[in-house]
């Protein structure tokens, strides 16, 4: 059997072993996880160090994610120059249109051309400005005018230049529309002078404007249906003083007669029209089947 020392010593050197044995195996795993550890971190991402500047500042909104918008560099590209070839050359043909009627005789197109003096970069357009004269509404082309070389005559709303052919044409006329003096003046610049003497004459009537006394409408007038009034009647007339208001007219109409239209009328009404007639209430029912009294009972009796 052991001895006691013995067993003691032999524990002794086992623990020894065993402590031994844990610490090389604490160092064993404590140099594997270094190595681990500095191996993700490595391969880690480097974090994005933050300002210190407090939210709201130009330098933490310098972090956010700018819009596509913001990006998006605007580039201006050079712009061909405005000449205005179309409006210029609509309105040449207005004042073209307006130099026509300002002569009132035909006119060739040189003049016409001339008198435009157009630009340098509507020159080439000289044969399309001669074709939209042509085929104008308000102007009248004769090909063979002028000698051959064609002309350009303004054309009025009324082909009416003189008294004669105002009278002619109001002669022909159909109906008694009148003439408006605008229209006439449309070709006529010059026809208010005119008008004037004809309407001092009797030749024509005219109607004028209330505001400036100018003439506005103008018919023709027929001097066989002009009525003479012997010059004592028109004394009379003149002379006759009216009553100074309408009760006091009123009442010397009714005095000689005659009633006046303003009066009012009465109405009478017919006889009886206020009272309504009651439709008379049969006393009895009116009665059916008749044919077959000997066979229903009669039941009259029990009416209230």
């Amino acid at each position: 059997m052991p001895h006691a020392f013995e067993i003691d010593m032999s524990l002794q050197a086992s623990f020894a072993n065993f402590n031994k044995d844990y610490a090389a195996t604490a160092a064993r795993l404590s140099g594997t996880q270094k190595r681990t550890f500095a191996s993700q971190a490595a391969n880690a991402p480097t974090p994005t160090s933050r300002s210190s500047t407090p939210a709201g500042t130009g330098a933490h909104n310098d972090l956010k994610r700018k819009r596509p918008a913001d990006t998006i560099e605007t580039t201006v590209y050079s712009q061909p120059a405005v000449d205005g070839t179309g409006t210029s050359f609509s309105t040449q043909v207005y004042y073209a249109v307006e130099y026509l009627k300002s002569k009132d005789r035909a006119i060739a197109f040189k003049d016409v051309w001339e008198y435009l003096s157009v630009p340098d970069n509507l020159k080439p357009s000289e044969g399309a400005l001669r074709r939209l004269l042509q085929g104008h509404q308000k102007v009248e082309y004769e090909p063979t005018g002028l000698n051959g070389q064609g002309s350009y005559r303004f054309r009025p709303t009324h082909n009416v230049r003189s008294a004669d052919e105002l009278k002619g044409y109001l002669q022909r006329q159909t109906t008694a529309q009148g003439i408006p003096v605008r229209e006439l003046r449309d070709g006529w610049p010059s026809c208010l002078e005119t008008v004037a003497e004809m309407e001092a004459k009797g030749e024509i009537l005219v109607t004028h404007n209330k505001k400036d006394n100018a003439p506005k409408m103008i018919w023709a007038n027929d001097p066989s249906l002009a009525l003479n009034i012997d010059e004592d009647y028109k004394q009379f007339w003149h002379k006759t003083k009216l009553p100074q208001n309408a009760n006091d007219l009123r009442l010397e109409l009714h005095k000689n007669g005659i009633t006046a239209t303003s009066q009012v009328k009465e109405t009478p009404k017919p006889k009886g029209a206020g009272k309504k007639r009651r439709k008379a209430v049969s006393a009895t029912g009116r009665q059916t089947n008749s044919h077959m009294s000997a066979i229903l009972k009669d039941y009259s009796h029990l009416k209230r």
